[in-house]
């Protein structure tokens, strides 16, 4: 039974009630696109089928929570969860980011978060490079992207092979007391890797019940690593160029464990693209999109094919893109780029202001409008005095 305990325009909280209620999760929305709210909750076929109630945290856009309205809803949580005689806070990456800094708030007992950001804001992780056009545009607020309150367990696994990870780890551990979980070659998040490996299912519920052995879960992580599709898909992308026949075998061995992974796929596809072997690397992204058609797997597609040299198919699927996820700065500044090498410049103009709306902050698009206005207006220029 799904009940709806708060909703907005930019957040939704719905309870779904499984069990006897004693054991309780309160799950906190990863990055997601297209933007909305109608998908299914973080891990919520998981909870049902363990017979464990769950509250899903769930977000229209990827802000990191930041809104103000979040400690009024995070008292709400609280009074919900009251009856629970063990709660979990639970997410990954910008859902983890949450789930360790809500969990007292909210009335946890215990936190777990994979692969979770100390914060997105420039000036306290200036090593963070991903999410670009979320970090200009989020405005931070101190009263959520303060400190982290101290007295849940906090357990927290993260790819120590991934500087930007490692180094959001050990802040989070300078501020409060945590359990660190290191799994190189995991990567972002480590979802993929615990599920390969047989060690998400007891992470979750050893940690809810308080029962977690952190040396048993690391001698089976490092002794089960070998037989992850993910880490091998892992393994094969950090491979320095020269090795790239290495790259190709381990993507090879990864997509045959585990053929149904698009993921797996869409790493073999840009495997084979780097190794210069477009036809292949073509077929490997279709199988991708064929498994899951997320927005990701056809921007590898449109890059593949741009690498290629099949510019208008690349254009081709950066316009379905667009469709998917209209608000994406980066989908839209991608076809400016492949109409300018068809030499379509209003075309390229129109997608640089639809990437500059939803990204007002980056100077690149807004010099790159400028440019192209300018260039637009000379030849208008030129064509009329050519008609006198």
């Amino acid at each position: 039974m799904t009940e709806i305990i708060y909703r907005s325009q930019r957040l939704e909280v719905r309870r779904v009630a499984a069990g006897d209620g004693r054991r309780q999760v309160v799950t906190f929305d990863s990055y997601h696109e297209p933007h909305g709210l109608d998908r299914p909750g973080f891990g919520e076929a998981f909870f049902q089928t363990e017979g464990i109630t769950a509250v899903h945290v769930m977000t229209h856009g990827n802000d990191w929570f930041q809104y103000p309205e979040m400690p009024s809803l995070l008292t709400l949580i609280r009074q919900a969860c009251a009856g629970a005689e063990r709660l979990l806070s639970y997410g990954s990456s910008m859902g983890g980011y949450a789930a360790l800094r809500f969990a007292g708030e909210i009335g946890a007992h215990a936190a777990l978060a994979l692969s979770p950001q100390y914060s997105l804001d420039p000036r306290k992780a200036p090593f963070e490079t991903r999410w670009a056009a979320a970090r200009r545009r989020i405005r931070f607020l101190k009263s959520l992207d303060g400190a982290i309150l101290r007295g849940p367990r906090m357990i927290l696994a993260y790819d120590s092979a991934l500087e930007a990870d490692r180094c959001h780890a050990e802040l989070l551990a300078s501020e409060a007391e945590m359990v660190l979980l290191p799994l190189p070659h995991a990567g972002h998040p480590v979802g993929g890797f615990l599920n390969d490996s047989r060690l998400l299912r007891p992470l979750v519920l050893t940690t809810l019940e308080g029962s977690f052995d952190e040396h048993r879960f690391r001698r089976a992580a490092h002794a089960r690593r070998t037989r992850s599709p993910h880490w091998l898909a892992n393994l094969a992308e950090r491979q320095p160029a020269w090795r790239g026949r290495c790259s190709v075998a381990l993507a090879q061995r990864a997509v045959a464990i585990a053929p149904d992974y698009p993921s797996l796929h869409d790493v073999l596809a840009r495997r084979f693209a780097a190794a210069g072997r477009y036809d292949e690397a073509i077929e490997a992204h279709r199988r991708a999109i064929t498994i899951d058609p997320v927005i990701d797997y056809h921007w590898s597609f449109s890059k593949t094919l741009h690498a290629a040299g099949d510019v208008a198919a690349a254009l081709s699927v950066a316009e379905h893109m667009q469709q998917l996820a209209p608000s994406g700065p980066g989908y839209h500044a991608w076809a400016a780029r492949l109409r300018e090498a068809q030499g379509d410049l209003p075309g390229t103009l129109a997608d640089l202001r639809k990437a500059l709306r939803h990204d007002r902050t980056n100077r690149g698009y807004r010099f790159q409008v400028r440019r192209l206005s300018w260039q637009l207006r000379l030849a208008r220029w030129r064509r009329l005095l050519l008609g006198r």
